[in-house]
């Protein structure tokens, strides 16, 4: 599997249309809510998709990110490139353009 580390820094990631977030009911924790199912979030994901509103770019993203939790940019991005490109590949989020080609499992 190719690493999923090459997300431009000036990618801009939002919610697919039909996702949403919200706080789970039962657990209290947020949730990522789509047609198909639930995906509990822990804070960390929470945190990132809640910045992923189609109009803040993955720099930014991280730069927020490291003053929250108080730890670099440049040490958070490799796990959140991962991290988006995997709801990416699960049609959960999008981006502004076409992230580079990475094992990807969308038609």
């Amino acid at each position: 599997m190719i690493p999923c580390n090459s997300l431009p820094p000036n990618v801009i990631p939002k919610l697919a249309p039909y996702a949403r977030l919200q706080q789970d009911r039962v657990t209290g924790k947020m949730a990522l809510v789509y047609p198909e199912g639930v995906l509990l979030l822990n804070d960390t994901g929470a945190a990132i998709l809640r910045l992923c509103d189609g109009h803040t770019d993955l720099a930014t993203i991280c730069s927020q990110l490291g003053e929250q939790y108080s730890v670099s940019a440049d040490n958070l991005l490799a796990d959140v490139q991962t991290y988006l490109h995997r709801l990416y590949q699960r049609n959960l989020i999008r981006f502004d353009g076409e992230p580079p080609s990475c094992d990807q499992k969308r038609p």
